[in-house]
This record gives structure tokens, C-alpha cells and sequence, in this order.
């Protein structure tokens, strides 16, 4: 064994011995390169300089080894500038050279002797990466800046190939086909994905991100728990001179045009000021040594859609903060701090079927926090530790303050969805916090085991919590009202529920270690290798069981330790080979095993010791109240041998560098998932079949009307429903996706990406409009009548077109013009109805797709701006954004998808209309 193996591996035993916790994902990318003669022979011992104003200390340098490669890691997002010198030879420099967040920049060069005067000679940096399988989506703050959006750091997300958003103004995203609560999410290294949600929790202010990445096709080992994607945010860093800006956004109703024209006493949309202001700032305390960045933001707007009174919509807002700082120690460690507070309310949107009382405001506070220690141990290997966090607090309360009991009518007179009146119907209260350190080495071991290896070594741990407290209403009780069709008669059934608050929620416990290997065989051919291993832990802690008015009672539910315990195991595999004599062609693919993240709302409920709940009948709402029925939800049911839901994702890709500027790719994607979790129905109920038919189709059915319930629990599969075929739940995804890049010069500048894809499967959530949000507290799924028509269906993410545009253009007289196009299918939906079976299920008698999906969206936004040049590197900076300029307004929500004989669709959220929206900023 030969020292640099030895070496090799006592890095990879150092590593292992941290048992420091958590997620390592990375916010860095890297430079490598190759560097020959003028016969194509590798030159040893030449010193290559890499030079940033973004990078502390302003350089960095490294020797080429015997094969002439050598290689940057752990470099900020941004633009460098690469120097090659060796005594004899020309030195030779590429600038603008663009890093990216986990990407690699390549600046190879070819040494010519010296002549009598030594000259710089400036070579074209290649626009295609030629050593990734993975082709990753980057947008950098140059491109960010200007892009006419509503403010919001998701709007970026969504403007990249093969994403879907869940509906329109969320925050919730459908990537790759996977559920909205399957990605993965990163601020400067802080994993802010829920425990029980899935989902982001902490946002970030659009003013300081530096860069955004997806990744989700062939992403390698460093990145796991997530069937979709890593979305990775990297906020701006300081600098060795002062650098800030303040940026203004602004609209109102009279800057609106809604053509909606909605049946309803308030047939338009709306919009009370909406004002987004912020101002950054960033700069030495110490040049070299100690830099910082701070950000704040504030927030305001006040939405209606049609349909609801604005005089009832109450204001979202959000004050947001953040500050950065790095400290170079010397030069070989760096420490970077981080930490952000948002207070905010997002309230929810007026609605004719609410009283406000009856409507729920979420309120929270957010806090995080993060410290990364940098160490370069050489300019072959570089070590970094890192321990981040956030902790959220949510109330979900009347956001009229209101403490009455919940009232609302299944059976409105004149028919149509569910009204709501009184206090609101399951208030909650609700903390969750996420503690994650990690470890990682990388190490560049050229001319080793048949070619040069970029390796990658990294434990990770971390731990979540989740913890809610609910009750039924304010009061403890709630009250509704239905009318029930029996052969021709109505008859009207009034109902009084009463319950005790309760505590559910879980606990999570993680480790995980990878390894990856990027290994370059040849100079044309690389592989990229890994081998992900992740252990999760499920708990349920030991809550306290409540009284009536909330108070503890002295005595605590039994807890369960672990629920269940996962260990996944992730092979990735993938090559990029090179074409060309140029190289500036290559050839990708890949095939990973992916596990999703163990979101605690898949299973966590019921609770042990769940209180139950009472049951009253009468004729009237007002009683008198004759107890007629106890319900118990059962204790916490899993299946003891369920498995972590997993994908199998292969991908195959060409992309094309030309004149130099350019670029063209295409790439196909399968992805085939399994062992999704949701209720499971066990074959040990007792029936009596019921015939039943569809008034809208006259389609015959026959339903199963349970005579013993049968017992349910969280598993991989449905279980025993009235469709044979629904023998577990699935996905399956494909997608060809189009990109085009070309990047700024001669004034302007392009991307656009194109995807067609088909989605199809039965998930746990089959009938709702967004794609498979946790159950939490419902039992949507858990009746063997509901995935009638499920099975195979379209779903709810799935766009069969997204064809996406985002273009720059520099303008005469220091003005600029920046356009967003997005033209994408409207999501499917599927039609459902109330059968007359024991608990009267919503099942689908119409699946998802065909003509059951939301009309196509033609979105184009356009901004043109002018920048006044102050004098002293101050600029004003002056914008008209005009949003939606087509004006289209599509429905992209119906207020239930539950329908009766006679009934139709109902909207009740669309895409925004026509809006102008103005800028004012200043920067220097």
C-alpha cells in the first residue's frame, strides 16, 4: 500500500470518528483543470492562482501534480479569475471564470514557452460542465436581481426546468413528478426542511441570495432524504469594501386589472397596497479578517380573490432579518456565522363560505442559526464543520380573535360547499425546531488507482422535534348540520361534538454517511460514484394529557421509542464523457436510489391516549343534545415493517457548447417510486355490499358499506379497498426537458427550458388538489370505498407542457429590459361525491387528467428599468414591472372538489391579473 493510499484512508477513519450532527450539503463549488504542453503532455509543478474579491484573503494557489491537473474546492459562488506561471512559459489567464454552487468550472490551459516579452494570454471559459452527470439548475444574483417576480425567493425555484408549483402564490413545489413534501431545502447550509411537514420553514430575503440551485437529476451521495430535489440558497457574503443597496416594491388596486368577472356580489380581485421594502449592507470590520452582511426586509399586502369582501381580508406581513459574518482566522481556516429572525403572519384569504371569525390566521416567529469552520489542509484537501438549526413557532387561531365554538353546514340552503360560521374548527398551536451538524472532507488524489479522484467524505446527524396542541374549537365543542337524501326524502341530521385538547407530534433521530467519488479516467471520460447510508429514527414522545380548559393534568401519555427504525442504503452512479476535439460537448447519465426524508405528518397520528370524541344529535341547532356515540380514533397503528418510500431515477443527457456563448441540452428522466406511506385498510372488516350510482355519468358502481369496521394503520399500501388493482401505493414519472442558454454578452442574455412529462400513480392523498401534503390528522384514505377511479390516475402536480423564458437585455441609456415567460399546462383534478355508505366517504368517480384539469396558463411578465449613476459607485435604480401582461387569469383552485347532483366547480383562487408594479433602489 503505497503512501497516498495510506493517506487516503486515515482521512477517511479521521471523519468517522466526529459524532457531531447533522446535514452537509454543500454552498460551495470548485475550479479544476488540466494543464499541457504544446505536444498534449501533462506539466507537473506549474502554480495556478485562483483571485475573487469574493474570496477572503483575495487568493488562493495550487501546484500541478504529475498528471497536470490540479484543483480549487470549497469556492464561494462567483466569478474568478485563474492564473497559470511557470519559469520558461507564458503565463496565461482565464477570467470570468463562473462558479456555482456544487459545480465545477474547468480552466484548462496549454503552456507555450516564453518568448522575448512575456505576455497574458486570455482563454475562453467553457460554458458546459464536461465532468457532472448531474445538470444542475443555477441562477446567480446577476440574473436574479432584476427578474420581474412578486418578491418572493420560490418564484425563482419555480422558473426552472421540470418544477411544477402546487398551485399559484405557493410556496410548495413539485419537482420531478415527486410530492411537495419530498424536497429537501438549504440557507447557507441550514437545512430549514420541517421534520413533520417536508416542507421550508425559514425564508429568505430575494435582495440577498448570491445564487440558487436545483438539484434533483443524478445528484450525488452528499444529498439524500428527498425522492424530488436539494434546493440549495446561498445568501451574499461581505466583502473588503462597503456594498449595500435599499430596494422599494410597491403596487395597488388602482394599478390592478382584474377581468375575472366572478358570479359573486365581489366579482374581481383585489389588492390593497402591497409594498415590499429592503435594504442590504455588507463591508470589512477587518479587510482580510473579519467581514459581515445584513439584510432586512419588510413585508404587506392585503389580497382578495374573487368572491370574498376585501373589507374581510386581513394583512399578511413579515419583518425579516439576517446577518452574516466570516472571519478568516489565517489562511488556511475560515468561520462563518449566521443567523436570521422573521416575525410574520399569513392569514388566510377572505372567503364567502367563511365568516371571518370562523376563517384561521397563522401567526409564527422563526428563528436560525448556523456556524461553518473552513480548514484547507493543502490545496489537495479541505475539511469543513458545520452545526445549523432553526426552531418555529405557529398559532393557527381565529384571526378575529373570536373563542366561540365552530359552527358549519355541510348542507347549505340553495346547496353548494360547506359554510363555516362561529370560531374556527381545530385552532392549533404549534412547535417544531431542527438541530443538524456535519462533517466532510474532500481530498484530489491525482494520478491514483487508474486516473485522478475527486473524493468526498461527510457524516452527517441530526435531530427534529414536531409538537402540536389542538382541540376541536375555542370552546371544546363544534356543531354542523347535513341533509341526507334517502330514496327521494331529506332528512335533516344536526350534530354536537365535544373534545379535550391534546398533544401529538414525534420526534426524529438521523445519521448518515456518504462518500463520493469523482474520477476522472482519461481526459475525456469521468464517472461520478457514491454510496449514501442513512439511519432514521421515529419516536413519539411521552405528552402531557390535558384538561378541559388546557391545563396539564398531572399525568402523561405513554410515549413509543422507536416507532419504526430505517436503514436505506443509496448507490449513485453516473458518467459525463467529453466530445469533440474542443470538448465542449458531452454525454451524460445516471441511475441513483433515492429515499425520502421521514416526515413525521405521514405518521404520527392518532396519538397514544387520544381523548375521543362525544357525539350529540337533535332537531335544531339550538338542542336540546341527546349523546348518541363515543368515537376513538384508536392508539398510534404502523405497520412495524414499513419502509422508507423510494425512488429509482435513471437519466440520460447531451449538451452542447457553441459559439461561445451558447448552449443546448436534452435530457430524459424516469423515475419509479414506491412505498409511499398512508393508511392502510387490513382485511378484517365485515361488509354489505351497496349498489350505487353516479348521477352525473349514470355509471354503476357497487360500494362496500362496512357492518364491523376494519382496523387501519399507517403501511405502504391501501390495503383491502373496492378496487383489486390498488395494491399499493406508487408513482411513475417521465420527462424529456430542453434547455437553452445563452449568457451575457453583446448586451444580452437567455435561458429557457422546455419539459414534457407525464405523471401518473395512486399516492396516500389521491383526491386532494395539491400533490400529496401529509396527512397529519386526517383520515382521507382510510375508507375502502374512497380510492374507487384512483388507481393510475394523473396527478396533481403533473404540467404536461412547462415551457419556461427568462431573458436580460442591457439597453441603450443605461436602461435595461428583463422578460419571464411561462407557458405550462393547467393541473389535473378529479371529481368527487358524498356515497350514502356508514361515514358517507368522498370518493372519485371521476379520475384526475383528461378533461378533468385547470385551463392552460399563458404567463408573461415584463420589467424595463433605468439606472441614474450617482457619482462615488452610487446608482439609482428605477423599474416598471408589469405582471401578467397578457392577463391571463385562469382558475387554479376550486373551493372543494366534492360536488352534488346538479352542482358544479366552483373557483375559488386564480392567477393574478394584470398588475403594474414599480421599483425604486439605490446601490453602491
Amino acid at each position: 500500500m503505497n503512501r497516498r493510499t495510506i493517506a487516503v484512508l486515515s482521512i477517511v477513519g479521521v471523519l468517522l470518528l466526529f459524532s457531531i450532527s447533522a446535514s452537509a450539503q454543500t454552498r460551495t463549488g470548485r475550479v479544476l483543470g488540466q494543464i499541457n504542453d504544446e505536444n498534449g503532455q501533462p506539466m507537473p509543478g506549474v502554480t495556478v492562482t485562483v483571485a475573487s474579491d469574493i474570496l477572503m484573503g483575495g487568493t488562493r494557489t495550487a501546484v500541478t501534480g504529475d498528471t497536470g491537473a490540479y484543483r480549487f474546492a470549497a469556492l464561494p459562488p462567483g466569478t474568478y479569475t485563474v492564473t497559470a506561471i511557470l519559469a520558461g512559459h507564458q503565463p496565461l489567464s482565464k477570467e470570468q471564470v463562473g462558479v456555482n454552487i456544487g459545480g465545477t468550472a474547468s480552466a484548462n490551459f496549454i503552456m507555450q514557452a516564453a518568448f522575448s516579452e512575456e505576455m497574458i494570454v486570455t482563454a475562453e471559459v467553457a460554458l458546459v460542465d464536461t465532468t457532472s452527470s448531474s445538470p444542475m439548475a443555477t441562477y446567480d444574483s446577476g440574473f436574479l436581481d432584476h427578474l420581474p417576480t412578486q418578491r418572493n425567493f420560490y418564484d425563482i425555484i419555480t422558473v426552472s426546468p421540470d418544477v411544477s408549483i402546487a398551485s399559484e402564490d405557493s410556496d410548495r413545489v413539485i419537482v420531478g413528478g415527486s410530492n411537495m413534501q419530498s424536497n429537501n431545502w438549504f440557507i447557507d447550509g441550514i437545512e430549514i426542511t420541517a421534520p413533520e411537514t417536508g416542507t421550508a420553514w425559514i425564508y429568505v430575503s430575494p435582495d440577498s441570495i448570491q445564487e440558487v440551485q436545483i438539484m434533483h437529476i443524478g445528484a450525488p451521495a452528499e444529498y439524500g432524504n428527498m425522492l424530488g430535489a436539494a434546493l440549495n440558497v446561498v445568501t451574499k457574503s461581505g466583502s473588503n469594501q462597503f456594498r449595500g443597496g435599499a430596494n422599494v416594491y410597491w403596487f395597488d388596486d388602482s394599478l390592478v386589472d382584474s377581468n375575472i368577472n366572478f358570479d359573486s356580489e365581489y366579482p374581481e380581485y383585489h389588492m390593497e397596497p402591497f409594498l415590499a421594502a429592503t435594504a442590504t449592507l455588507g463591508g470589512p470590520i477587518k479587510k482580510d479578517r473579519l467581514w459581515f452582511f445584513g439584510s432586512y426586509e419588510y413585508n404587506r399586502s392585503k389580497q382578495t380573490m374573487p368572491g370574498a369582501n376585501p373589507e374581510d381580508t386581513p394583512e399578511h406581513y413579515s419583518d425579516r432579518m439576517a446577518l452574516k459574518a466570516s472571519w478568516r482566522i489565517n489562511d488556511s481556516n475560515i468561520v462563518d456565522l449566521k443567523g436570521s429572525y422573521d416575525d410574520w403572519g399569513i392569514p388566510s384569504q377572505a372567503s364567502e363560505y367563511f365568516e371571518p371569525s370562523a376563517n384561521a390566521g397563522e401567526v409564527g416567529r422563526d428563528k436560525s442559526w448556523g456556524i461553518n469552520y473552513q480548514s484547507i489542509f493543502s490545496d489537495r484537501t479541505f475539511m469543513e464543520v458545520r452545526y445549523t438549526g432553526f426552531k418555529v413557532q405557529d398559532d393557527n387561531l381565529s384571526q378575529t380573535g373570536s373563542t366561540e365554538a365552530a359552527y358549519f353546514d355541510y348542507s347549505p340552503p340553495g346547496g353548494g360547499p360547506t359554510t363555516y360560521w362561529g370560531g374556527v374548527y381545530y385552532p392549533w398551536t404549534y412547535d417544531t425546531t431542527l438541530d443538524n451538524a456535519s462533517a466532510s472532507i474532500t481530498h484530489f488524489a491525482d494520478d491514483w488507482l487508474a486516473g485522478d479522484h475527486d473524493f468526498k467524505f461527510g457524516v452527517q446527524v441530526k435531530k427534529g422535534t414536531a409538537k402540536t396542541l389542538t382541540q376541536v374549537s375555542a370552546t371544546g365543542s363544534y356543531y354542523y348540520h347535513y341533509t341526507y337524501d334517502y330514496y327521494g326524502y331529506d332528512y335533516e341530521y344536526y350534530y354536537k361534538v365535544d373534545g379535550l385538547p391534546y398533544f401529538y407530534g414525534n420526534e426524529q433521530e438521523s445519521l448518515s454517511a456518504f462518500v463520493d467519488d469523482s474520477w476522472s479516467v482519461g481526459d475525456r471520460l469521468t464517472l461520478n460514484l457514491g454510496l449514501r447510508y442513512d439511519k432514521l429514527k421515529a419516536i413519539i414522545p411521552a405528552y402531557e394529557i390535558l384538561n378541559p380548559d388546557g391545563t396539564p393534568s398531572g399525568e402523561n401519555a405513554p410515549g413509543l421509542n422507536p416507532v419504526f427504525t430505517w436503514n436505506n442504503w443509496s448507490p449513485r452512479l453516473g458518467f459525463a464523457y467529453a466530445l469533440g476535439s474542443d470538448k465542449k460537448s458531452v454525454i451524460r447519465g445516471s441511475f441513483g436510489v433515492y429515499y425520502d426524508g421521514n416526515v413525521g405528518g405521514n405518521w404520527n397520528y392518532p396519538p397514544p391516549s387520544h381523548p375521543g370524541l362525544d357525539y350529540y344529535w337533535s332537531d335544531s341547532w339550538d338542542g336540546p343534545w341527546e349523546w348518541y356515540d363515543y368515537w376513538y380514533p384508536g392508539e398510534l397503528n404502523v405497520d412495524p415493517d414499513l419502509k422508507a418510500p423510494r425512488t429509482l431515477q435513471y437519466s440520460i443527457g447531451f449538451e452542447h457548447g457553441f459559439g461561445g456563448n451558447y448552449s443546448f441540452g436534452v435530457t430524459g428522466l424516469y423515475k419509479d417510486t414506491k412505498n409511499l406511506v398512508g393508511w392502510e385498510i387490513m382485511d378484517d372488516g365485515v361488509y354489505e355490499e351497496l349498489p350505487w350510482t353516479d348521477p352525473f355519468t349514470g355509471d354503476e358502481y357497487t360500494l362496500l358499506d362496512p357492518i364491523e369496521s376494519p382496523t387501519v394503520r399507517k403501511g405502504n399500501r391501501p390495503g383491502f379497498t373496492v378496487d383489486p388493482n390498488a395494491n399499493e401505493y406508487w408513482q411513475e414519472y417521465w420527462a424529456v426537458i430542453l434547455t437553452f442558454e445563452r449568457r451575457f454578452a453583446d448586451f444580452w442574455s437567455m435561458r429557457a427550458n422546455y419539459t414534457y412529462s407525464k405523471s401518473t400513480g395512486l399516492i396516500p392523498r389521491y383526491y386532494h388538489q395539491g400533490q400529496n401534503n401529509p396527512p397529519y390528522t386526517s383520515r382521507d384514505g382510510s375508507d375502502p370505498n374512497t380510492v374507487l377511479n384512483a388507481n393510475g390516475q394523473r396527478l396533481q402536480g403533473d404540467r404536461p407542457h412547462m415551457l419556461r423564458v427568462q431573458a436580460n437585455f442591457q439597453l441603450p441609456w443605461n436602461m435595461r429590459l428583463n422578460t419571464l415567460i411561462n407557458l405550462q399546462s393547467g393541473r389535473p383534478y378529479s371529481r368527487l361525491m358524498q356515497v350514502p355508505t356508514t361515514g358517507r366517504p368522498d370518493v372519485v368517480v371521476e379520475p384526475a387528467g383528461g378533461k378533468l384539469r385547470h385551463d392552460f396558463q399563458y404567463l408573461w411578465d415584463l420589467g424595463i428599468g433605468k439606472q441614474f449613476n450617482l457619482g462615488s459607485g452610487v446608482a439609482l435604480q428605477v423599474d416598471l414591472q408589469l405582471l401578467n401582461v397578457l392577463n391571463d387569469t385562469p382558475i387554479d383552485y376550486w373551493e372543494t372538489l366534492v360536488l352534488a347532483e346538479g352542482e358544479d366547480f366552483i373557483g375559488n383562487w386564480w392567477v393574478k391579473p394584470r398588475r403594474l408594479q414599480l421599483h425604486l433602489g439605490i446601490e453602491f
